[in-house]
């Protein structure tokens, strides 16, 4: 499992758990929850995104080398 099917079922868990909550806070504390693995699939899948894009910078800087 990739962090990032991780991070989407732990948000699934947030919602679902949400969405059965009869108690205020504990819909708030499950809702915020939510909210950060959404975040964080987010930065994720940014990530992913500008990693794809860039290229691979290693093979274009040059080698220091001590004479």
């Amino acid at each position: 499992m990739t962090k990032l099917e991780h991070y989407h079922a732990k948000a699934a868990e947030s919602l679902a758990a949400t969405e059965a909550s009869t108690d205020s806070r504990e819909r708030a504390h499950h809702h915020r929850a939510h909210a950060i693995w959404r975040r964080l699939i987010a930065g994720v899948a940014e990530a992913e995104e500008r990693a794809a894009l860039a290229p691979a910078r290693a093979s274009k800087s040059p080698i220091a080398t001590k004479r």
